[in-house]
């Protein structure tokens, strides 16, 4: 399992244009994160009739260059958002191999009935809206319930309200959507920035708490320790059941107080009692003192009577 460190920006688009992704990691790495994921999209709502039933999801981007590059500055994920309007996905997803090479797994519904599948039964690690849609998508209060059992998380993109004043209305709006229906529980902040001049700094982007209807704690959690969980959710969605065996360093020494206390008190018992060699030598004396008296006696002799 990989190990990541705060903070966490989960939404990086992807870029053929490796001087913008330079300039969009090394500003990241500035502002003080950590962990970041790069995010490539798929429309499933345009898939071919005939790719049914087969591999129709892509491959991730090849990043390795730019993992080589940042080293330890930079963990970096990568991440798949599905567009989707149908339940047929899960079908599509149960039988793809691409799917298992992302590290997060993301659902963008453009239907109402998406939306509800998306917080039910998705087998994905995220949701997320898309900002440009408008608001005309708002979870139910049951639908929302449901997606925090599962341990879903929801996504606040702030990058496209900076660019857009429609765009920073309609993300308020869901924000306090999220709010009233299920108390702002599980969500995360991502940039979703193209461009360097849209990321801020993870300390800024939880004082956004106060506008999307967030508390103090809510926004400092969205930022580091919901990112946190999100990533060990996916992972163990990823991995399965495991097996760990974890080896002692040094010796182990198992001890039970009731049994050292029952040898204590049997050994102060046993200090006043004579051990066998000492009454074997105590014996062997007796038998002898014994056997001089018998010695040293005179013999009886016999009276005659007459």
């Amino acid at each position: 399992m990989e190990q990541t460190r705060p903070f966490y920006d989960f939404c990086i688009p992807f870029n053929k244009d490796d001087k913008v992704m330079r300039a969009l990691l090394n500003e990241l790495v500035e502002l003080g994160y950590k962990t970041i994921a790069i995010d490539q999209s798929f429309d499933h709502s345009r898939k071919e009739a005939g790719k049914r039933g087969s591999e129709m999801f892509p491959e991730p981007h090849k990043v390795e260059h730019l993992r080589k590059e940042f080293g330890d500055k930079l963990r970096i994920l990568q991440r798949i958002t599905i567009l989707y309007v149908d339940v047929n996905v899960a079908h599509a997803m149960s039988v793809s191999l691409n799917l298992r090479k992302f590290n997060l797994i993301a659902g963008q519904p453009k239907t109402d009935a998406a939306l509800t599948h998306c917080c039910t039964t998705f087998n994905g690690d995220l949701v997320t809206f898309d900002p440009a849609a408008g608001s005309r998508l708002m979870v139910n209060r049951k639908a929302y319930q449901v997606a925090v059992r599962r341990g879903m998380f929801f996504e606040i993109k702030y990058g496209p309200a900076i660019a857009d004043s429609n765009n920073r209305k309609d993300m308020i709006k869901v924000a306090h959507n999220y709010g009233i229906k299920g108390k702002s529980r599980n969500i995360i902040f991502s940039s979703g920035a193209e461009h360097q001049f849209q990321l801020r700094g993870p300390y800024d982007v939880a004082n956004l708490a106060f506008i999307f209807g967030l508390s103090e704690d809510q926004g400092k959690n969205a930022v580091d320790r919901h990112c946190r969980q999100l990533f060990l959710r996916a992972e163990s969605r990823r991995l399965g059941k495991t097996i760990m065996f974890v080896k002692g360093g040094g010796p182990i020494v198992f001890s039970d107080s009731s049994d050292d206390n029952q040898g204590d008190s049997q050994d102060d018992e046993m200090e006043g009692c004579p051990k066998e060699e000492e009454l074997d030598e105590e014996s062997d004396g007796a038998n002898g003192e014994n056997n001089e008296e018998e010695e040293n006696k005179p013999a009886n002799k016999r009276l005659k009577t007459a």
